[in-house]
């Protein structure tokens, strides 16, 4: 199954019985958010099979499949929280209206699956795929699938799929089959399984159908996008709330002491958060404007083909803008290194204030003078920091600071996580300068009448091929082409540092983190665990938090 889907549903179920329980408990609150949803959009050829591939992929009963233009009109189907959406065909003359139709879902798209036959594009449906991929830059979020494979001649097999992937090269220029995610379906193979019950012939409908490898890419595109982190947007407001719930309804422990320890992870726990949501923010802007930057440099670069343009003077000029966009992107990755250091600066420095405050100097002399009496419950909780056990000293970009105090009990703890670890994680992958192209070397062109005819490298493709006494307004649609390999190379590269960005924040702030969160999550837990007394309400919503804290970590790991 779709991963993406599966955790949308659980999170939709989790959602609904915690605001059922907020609501029974007198809480207005609601995190119904329909721009977190994420929008997998189905376009491309009429005919083709979308309708199918939807019905396959959902196993939605309600979808129309059939001959001929089966959807007239935009579908949006809600399916495990996901939104679904079918469009018409377009590039067709029959109804030129589905055009529009279909590109205003698509430029909502998060995830775009483009459809073709085995028949592949015309020169029509070629167009509004270029279109698509270097005008409108959705070549990074798109999925290509191939499908009714079963009309070739060898069906959908893998050598039928070679002949088919390098027929689909000259078509997709300057793109390739393996960057578009290139897919082989037989959606209608996999749609006979629904009334056949002969297992054995199940299983080779399926296997024809290419129905596995078409979940295996969807799930890769979208940990490769960073789709997930769209879903914790609402699981982290609904933690939020169940916390505030259940500081309403708990009641105090026989022990002020087991109070104030539970107040101090929390407060800990909040410095933590706090820092994560800063530098996820902070982080992806910073890629993001390069992105930006990469792709008008794209476009400025393309706008030195023109009529009447010179070799030399073109070639010089794009080698500058190829090294701006190197520097833009050396210059983001050293800005994002600065940032996450200043941050877990402040962030240990914080949580040192927490730990050597007055407060939790006392309350860690008190408890450990009274350690063998506590829960067991409290104990675990303790845990690693109990006195005797080795205490963790970090430091932050050459400051030195420690997360207890010498001889006594370490209130703070970083479940193997510590921040100096995060920060050198952080330096060592920043120590790789992320080139998508791996600097594009121009070589020389053909120049006719002072014109440029050709300029090929590194992922660039030539377009022409054209003679002295070729006419002008050849020369002028060769240009244009050109102008478009160009372009289409600086917004592939600006995709791909995006998707480096995405993965960069994945692994250096949100999982990097995440272990101490949940480390104090697990604290809090086991001293609420002490409190006999809870109603069965604050029970209800401190399960809930604990399922909802669970699937938030889950998500992340995808």
């Amino acid at each position: 199954m779709l991963k993406i889907a599966e955790y949308t549903k659980r999170g939709k179920e989790l959602k609904k019985r915690a605001l059922s329980a907020l609501k029974d408990s007198g809480v207005d609150f609601s995190v119904n958010r329909d721009e977190d949803k994420i929008k997998l959009v189905f376009a491309g050829q009429y005919s083709a099979g979308k309708s199918s591939i939807i019905k396959m992929l959902t196993g939605r009963s309600d979808i129309d499949v059939g001959a001929g233009i089966t959807t007239q009109e935009t579908h949006s189907y809600e399916w495990n929280g996901l939104i679904v959406i079918d469009t018409p065909g377009i590039g067709t003359e029959i109804r030129i209206d589905h055009d529009e139709i279909s590109y205003q879902a698509i430029n909502a798209a998060d995830m775009l699956v483009f459809v073709v036959t085995n028949e592949l594009f015309d020169s029509h449906l070629a167009e509004h795929f270029r279109k698509l991929a270097i005008e409108k830059d959705k070549a990074g979020e798109m999925i290509l699938v191939i499908n009714k494979m079963e009309r070739t001649s060898e069906g959908n097999t893998t050598t039928q799929q070679d002949v088919i992937r390098e027929d689909l090269r000259n078509v997709l220029k300057p793109y390739t089959p393996e960057q578009l995610n290139l897919c082989f379906l037989d959606a209608e193979s996999y749609l006979e399984t629904i009334d056949e019950d002969d297992p054995e012939i199940i299983h080779e409908l399926t296997a024809r159908s290419g129905y596995s490898n078409f979940i295996d890419t969807l799930n890769r595109f979208v940990s490769e996008k960073s789709l997930s982190s769209k879903l914790t947007t609402e699981l982290y407001m609904l933690d939020e709330q169940l916390e505030k719930a259940i500081e309403a309804l708990k009641p105090q422990s026989i022990d002020v002491d087991i109070d104030a320890l539970e107040e101090n992870y929390l407060q800990q726990r909040h410095v933590l958060i706090d820092a994560r949501i800063r530098l996820q923010q902070e982080v992806k802007d910073i890629f993001t404007d390069a992105g930006s930057r990469i792709r008008e440099l794209g476009l400025d670069s393309a706008n030195l083909l023109s009529e009447g343009c010179k070799q030399n003077e073109v070639e010089f000029e794009l080698e500058k803008y190829v090294r701006q966009a190197d520097d833009t992107m050396d210059k983001a990755q050293q800005d994002a290194t600065q940032v996450i250091e200043a941050r877990l600066t402040e962030m240990g420095k914080k949580l040192d204030s927490i730990e050597n405050s007055e407060f939790t100097k006392e309350l860690k002399t008190r408890l450990t003078g009274k350690f063998d009496g506590l829960p067991e419950n409290v104990k675990k909780a303790l845990g690693s920091t109990i006195p005797g056990l080795q205490k963790l000293g970090e430091v932050v970009t050459g400051n030195a600071y420690k997360a207890g105090v010498a001889g006594g009990l370490s209130l703070s703890s970083f479940s193997g996580s510590n921040i100096h670890n995060i920060v050198l994680k952080a330096g060592h992958a920043i120590g790789y300068k992320f080139k998508p192209w791996q600097a594009i070397k121009i070589t020389k062109g053909v120049a006719v009448a002072g014109r440029v005819l050709g300029i090929v490298g590194v992922g660039l493709s030539v377009f022409m091929q054209i003679k002295e006494d070729a006419d002008a307004d050849r020369i002028s649609a060769d240009l244009k082409k050109n102008r478009q390999v160009i372009r289409s190379q600086f917004n592939t590269a600006a995709n791909e540092f995006e998707d480096f960005g995405r993965r960069y924040i994945e692994d250096n702030v949100v999982n990097s983190l995440a272990p101490s969160i949940s480390d104090l999550d697990e604290k809090i837990y086991e001293i609420r665990e002490t409190r006999s007394n809870r109603s069965v309400a604050c029970r209800n919503f401190e399960k809930l938090q604990r399922e909802c804290q669970k699937l938030i970590q889950s998500i992340h790991s995808m």
